[in-house]
């Protein structure tokens, strides 16, 4: 009795790659979706140049609000420019939503300090008790 077949066996083996590929595709494609959507977060400003604190650590990005040279608020979530009543209720409802929500104030180096004044008193009044704010590393 015999169990093996008469002729010689071949062992290759076939590795079909096909859906690898299709998952880097997939990958890729995504990976170039998200990175546009957080370029368009953000508004064009130029931020001061500070030190600041350099963190390595990558954290969510919540909410932006940016300050431009001629003190128009501009949101990440919205193109249009806000009034400081629409930020505050904005910010009113972020704090309903979220615990602790993040926000991330980008003020041009231009613009107003009263205007960035009255951002951060209404961060203060709707109970967000930190914020981060933007600056540039100088060169």
């Amino acid at each position: 009795m015999r169990f093996s077949p008469h002729g010689k066996r071949d062992r290759r083996l076939i590795v079909e790659l096909t859906s690898m590929v299709d998952i880097v595709f997939l990958l890729i494609i995504f990976f170039m979706v998200t990175s546009d959507f957080a370029r368009d977060a953000r508004a064009e400003v130029d931020l001061p140049r500070l030190q600041g604190e350099q963190s390595g650590d990558s954290e969510e990005a919540g909410l932006f609000i940016n300050i431009d040279a001629s003190g128009n608020i501009i949101l990440s979530t919205s193109e249009s420019p806000v009034t400081i009543e629409q930020l505050r209720a904005r910010l009113a409802v972020m704090v309903r939503e979220e615990f602790s929500p993040k926000v991330t104030v980008r003020a041009d180096r231009e613009a107003s300090i009263v205007r960035f004044n009255e951002v951060i008193l209404a961060l203060d009044e709707s109970g967000i008790s930190s914020a981060r704010i933007a600056t540039e590393v100088p060169r």
